[in-house]
C-alpha cells in the first residue's frame, strides 16, 4: 500500500500538463493563482515532473533493493500504466488541435516530452518489476530483459506488462530454474 501512495504523484503527472493548459487559457485562475505570469506556471509544471520523477526514482530502487513481491510490483506497474492511458488520448488530441497553428508546435513539442517524462518514469516501475520477477525465479533472464526494455516504449509498454502479469502467473506455478 505504501508504494501506492508514494506513486500517487507518478500517476498525477501527465495530468497536470492538462491542468496547465487549463490554466493557461483560463484568466481568472492565471491571476489568481500565477499572477499573470506564465514563467511561474512553467516552473510550477517543472516542479511537479521533478517530484514525480524523484518519487518514481525511490519506488524504482526501492523495489530493486529492498526486494518485495514481485506480482504486487508488477500490479503497481499495471496501474501506473492504465491511468496514464486517458491522459495520453486527451493530451494526443490536443496536440493533433494544436498542429494546425504555427504557434501550437511549441505545445506539441512539451507535450510529446511530457509523455516522453511519464514513459521513462513508469518504465522505471516496469523494469525494477521485471527485475524482481527474475530475482523470484518467475519469469527467465531473458524475458526480464526484454520486458524491462519494452516497459520503456511507448503502447509497447502496456501489452509488455500485461505478457509479464501473464508469465508471473505462469511462473508462479513451475518456477523458473536460474540459470
Amino acid at each position: 500500500m505504501k508504494k501506492y501512495l508514494l506513486s500517487i504523484p507518478v500517476m498525477l503527472y501527465p495530468y497536470t500538463l492538462i491542468v496547465g493548459l487549463v490554466c493557461l487559457y483560463t484568466p481568472e485562475i492565471m491571476e489568481g493563482v500565477f499572477a499573470g505570469n506564465g514563467f511561474l506556471l512553467i516552473a510550477a509544471l517543472f516542479a511537479c515532473a521533478a517530484v514525480a520523477f524523484a518519487f518514481a526514482l525511490g519506488v524504482a530502487v526501492s523495489l530493486l533493493l529492498k526486494g518485495g513481491d514481485a506480482l504486487s510490483a508488477t500490479r503497481l506497474t499495471l496501474v501506473l500504466k492504465i491511468v496514464h492511458i486517458p491522459a495520453y488520448i486527451v493530451i494526443f488530441l490536443l496536440g493533433v488541435l494544436f498542429t494546425l497553428s504555427i504557434w501550437g508546435i511549441i505545445f506539441v513539442v512539451v507535450f510529446v516530452l511530457t509523455d516522453i517524462a511519464a514513459i521513462i518514469m513508469t518504465g522505471m516501475y516496469g523494469a525494477a518489476a521485471a527485475f524482481r520477477c527474475r530475482a523470484q525465479g518467475l519469469i527467465g533472464t531473458g524475458e526480464a530483459i526484454a520486458l524491462g526494455v519494452c516497459q520503456f516504449i511507448f503502447c509497447i509498454d502496456v501489452a509488455a506488462i500485461i505478457v509479464q502479469c501473464v508469465l508471473i502467473r505462469k511462473g508462479a506455478e513451475r518456477r523458473v530454474e536460474y540459470a
